[in-house]
């Protein structure tokens, strides 16, 4: 199943948001546009959690920061050997298991 990789623009004052709210974060506002972001991002940060919460198989889980655009995302980086700076793309698929369902999201795919 395909995904659309957005993020949603405030139609008050323009704050630009992943995951979307119910209230812009900045002014309030409760109306959105959909804002396509772009296919390639740029890992800024990331850190391995050896205990990482329940439903992820193969500890150590690696989580980055990505800026794509505008948008800095939170995520799963798919590789053991992340660096910062490192082109990414979002990628859709498995993330964890929890209470015996399936939990799917982006993940960050090096290039």
């Amino acid at each position: 199943m395909e995904q659309k990789w957005v993020a949603y623009r405030c139609k008050a004052c323009g704050k630009l948001m992943l995951p979307k709210h119910d209230r812009c974060l900045q002014c309030k506002g409760e109306e959105f546009e959909e804002v396509e972001l772009p296919q390639e991002g740029t890992l800024i940060t990331w850190t391995k959690l050896y205990f990482p919460p329940e439903g992820i198989e193969m500890p150590p889980l690696t989580l980055g920061i990505a800026k794509f655009g505008e948008v800095h995302v939170l995520g799963q980086v798919m590789t053991d050997d992340p660096k910062t700076g490192m082109r990414v793309k979002p990628v859709w698929g498995h993330l964890r298991k929890l209470r015996g369902r399936d939990i799917e999201g982006f993940k960050f795919q090096p290039l």
